[in-house]
């Protein structure tokens, strides 16, 4: 079967590789046999950067892509398997567990997993790895930690520091170079001071840093930072009296800790007091954070707002913080084993600890609230991205909340929050959420009513219609006991939703009930995605009902309310609604010009639902078009997105429009094309549904101006798009299997293809073209 990149691309280098050739080689040799390789050793030695660049040189060998998941940042291992999912940008998966979803995406799948920083995580990431090497026989898994998985099948290599020479042992004038730490310090100095190189003058004090570095290349890197204010001499000098009183200090410490110890005290002993104060509480933060987070979190009378932007900019300057553009936003990081030395240091101080970790929680409870009031404007899109970024610390504060006495109420709160989990593609994680709150806050509270609600929502549209109507009547009932306009409207809201998915006969009974809780939003002051939302799924009803005026109406006025107030998800939805009713109208052009700017909108927001329906409804009007090719592709990838989601919306509409697509192509070439799309991702499907040609990692676009194949190569994409494993290729064409991935790669590199699914269709279309 043709399988297409399904990963997310590997993150650049940004600095030069050094010293590491022979592991290089030595990790790319044991996946020669094997299927889980783990990269162990002391923090800081360079086990991710390895991982990632024996990745690249590997990656080739994976048509189905390698994928960089990082989880120093994640804390609760429930969420491990989220974590891999959201990396390989699998969506949508709440139909199974989220387990047996990801076995089921990864089975018939060829990919190079990296887990990286996996020490703190190590039972919960055995237990995973193992269930996903099982069910996945093509499947394998490249890992970091400071400790073996214990798996059977394990390979172990451990990442070493950097060869250093002996400062004491005879050498040759100007060899020093050749030593791989030597050879690093040296590139790193230059990036730091321009001009810098080893020379016969500093050729021994280099050496002589080095060699108490002990080859560390995290330590050699933020050695070389002092280069601007001291010399090598001085440097080597002055870490040689920190290293002899720490060790003195510290003799419980394996030797090499102890050495990493000593750098980075004392690179926090260079800090001003403020520095210090902001590199230990900016240790608080998940994955990033921004100045204005900075500003509400780590400030005090110790560590004053207006003194913030000064100090991050020093700690940039001393390789403390990590300086990023994000989409014209600037954020910072810390490195890990940086981070983690923070946040010792702030644990000295239990009250400080105890005031930032409040301040983390508050920080992002007021951001998640202000988002809420201002989703359906104009900002809607920046705040998206915004809260994708910030969806690690949104995990910690709700971590916090719900590990406190006392504070799952907040928790609740932040959790309770549909529109959210929706739009960014986060429905499982939201009901792990909502489930831990609800278990803690028993109390008859508006908090409550409001988050078993928005809880009964996303199980309706995961297909869990028992726990919809068994939290959507407890949330009923405590509006009503309260009072409450705000949370009787929701829930009435989810009770006609209910109806909106149960059997023909509940549908017109949907009807005033959407009536009543939209009157009920309109009085209560409720935010508007809420009763936007609504409308939606009122619109969809009518047409399911046939009252095809009363619908059109509903998707007018949707359309004119979000485009007024410059929203854009729900304005999305309101093409799809318009789209769909233009097909039925038999007007094939005004579906697909509104069907495409729903998709065009969709790029922004992480939303398999929304996704699902609208290519769906593309997959008609192609239907209808006679684009039989391009109709069962869609339906492939259509049906892929609604058996992740457990729910397939509008049931009675595709079945004549495949059943036509099916008598055009025959069943075995209908068959082959539907497996295709079946295996397409998402950002794939939108890109064949808008007639896009598909665009590599870089932007270009495969296929266009790409040169022949010879008569060999069009016999190999020929049986690629046929379906054929390069194993299944050797067979037919009677070569070695060898030559067979040969041609493959060929052909992949001529077209500049990066997936054998590109190949596909490509090789599918050209066909029919000529």
């Amino acid at each position: 079967m043709p399988s297409p990149k399904t990963t997310r691309a590997l993150p650049a280098d940004v600095t030069s590789f050094v010293g590491r050739r022979h592991d290089l080689a030595a990790v790319r040799q044991l996946f020669s046999t094997a299927r889980l390789v783990t990269l162990t050793g002391m923090g800081g030695v360079g086990k991710t950067r390895l991982a990632v660049k024996a990745a690249h040189e590997m990656r080739r060998a994976f048509p189905d892509g390698a994928c960089l998941v990082e989880l120093a940042s994640l804390r609760d291992p429930d969420l491990l398997v989220q974590a891999i999912s959201d990396a390989l940008g699998l969506r949508g998966q709440p139909a199974l567990d989220p387990q047996t979803a990801l076995e089921g995406f990864l089975a018939q799948r060829r990919v190079l997993l990296v887990l990286d920083n996996c020490e703190h995580l190590v039972e919960a990431t055995a237990d995973v790895v193992d269930r996903l090497l099982r069910a996945a026989p093509e499947l394998k898994v490249l890992t970091t930690s400071r400790q073996a998985l214990r798996l059977v099948g394990e390979h172990l290599y451990p990442v070493a520091p950097l060869l250093a020479p002996d400062p004491d042992a005879a050498r040759e004038p100007g060899t020093a170079r050749r030593y791989p730490a030597v050879a690093l310090f040296a590139d790193r100095s230059a990036a730091v001071v321009p001009g810098f190189a080893v020379t016969p003058e500093n050729e021994h004090a280099v050496v002589r840093l080095c060699h108490r570095l002990e080859g560390i290349p995290l330590a050699i890197e933020l050695a070389s930072v002092r280069l601007r204010v001291l010399t090598v001499d001085e440097l080597a000098a002055r870490l040689d009296d920190r290293f002899d009183l720490l060790r003195e200090g510290s003799r419980n410490l394996p030797e090499r800790h102890q050495t990493l110890q000593a750098l980075i005290d004392w690179s926090f002993d260079l800090c001003t007091p403020i520095e210090q104060v902001l590199w230990a509480r900016s240790a608080v933060f998940a994955g990033g954070f921004g100045i204005d987070a900075l500003q509400a979190v780590c400030t005090d009378e110790r560590l004053p707002a207006r003194s913030v932007i000064d100090t991050v900019a020093r700690l940039v300057d001393k390789s403390i913080l990590i300086r990023e553009e994000h989409l014209g936003h600037t954020r910072f990081r810390m490195l890990e084993t940086l981070g983690e030395y923070g946040a010792a240091r702030l644990a000295e101080d239990d009250e400080d600890r105890a005031e930032t970790e409040r301040r983390h929680r508050d920080w992002y409870a007021r951001l998640i609230t202000s988002a809420g009031k201002e989703w359906s404007g104009a900002h809607q899109q920046d705040w998206a991205t915004h809260l994708r970024f910030e969806h690690a610390n949104l995990r910690r504060a709700l971590d916090y909340c719900m590990s406190r006495s006392g504070e799952a109420t907040t928790g609740l709160r932040m959790a309770a929050v549909p529109w959210f989990w929706g739009a960014m593609d986060h429905l499982t994680e939201a009901r792990l959420w909502l489930d831990r709150g609800l278990a803690l806050v028993p109390e008859r509270t508006f908090e409550r009513a409001w988050a078993l609600a928005t809880a009964a929502y996303i199980a309706g549209f995961q297909g869990d219609l028992e726990t919809m109507h068994a939290y959507g009547g407890q949330a009923h009932e405590i509006a009503v006991e309260l009072d409450d306009l705000r949370a009787l409207a929701f829930a009435n809201h989810v009770l006609g939703f209910e109806r909106a998915l149960g059997n023909a006969a509940d549908l017109s009974t949907a009807i005033p009930v959407f009536e009543e809780a939209l009157a009920q939003y309109s009085e209560s002051g409720v935010e508007e995605q809420y009763p936007d939302s609504l409308r939606v799924e009122l619109g969809a009803t009518l047409i399911l009902l046939r009252q095809l005026e009363r619908a059109q109406e509903v998707a007018d006025d949707l359309h004119d309310r979000c485009a007024a107030a410059g929203e854009r998800w729900n304005l999305s939805y309101a093409l799809w609604l318009r789209g769909l009713l233009a097909l039925i109208a038999g007007e094939l052009e005004s579906a697909e010009q509104q069907l495409f700017e729903a998709l065009r909108i969709k790029r922004v927001f992480h939303d398999t639902l929304g996704h699902g329906l609208t290519l769906e409804v593309v997959a008609w009007v192609a239907a209808a078009r006679d684009e039989a090719e391009r109709a069962a592709t869609l339906f492939g990838g259509t049906d892929t997105i609604w058996r992740t989601l457990g729910a397939r919306q509008l049931r009675g509409f595709r079945q004549r429009y495949e059943e036509t697509v099916r008598e055009q192509l025959g069943e075995d070439r209908f068959r082959a094309t539907f497996a295709l799309g079946a295996r397409m991702g998402v950002e794939e499907l939108v890109a064949l549904a808008l007639r896009e040609p598909f665009a590599d990692e870089n932007g270009a676009t495969p296929g266009q101006t790409a040169p022949g194949l010879t008569r060999r190569e069009r016999e190999v994409a020929q049986l690629v798009a046929e379906g054929m494993s390069n194993k299944e290729i050797a067979a037919r064409l009677v070569i070695s299997l060898r030559t067979a991935e040969g041609h493959v790669e060929r052909i992949l590199t001529k077209q500049g293809f990066t997936s054998r699914a590109q190949l596909a269709i490509w090789f599918t279309q050209q066909q029919s073209q000529g």
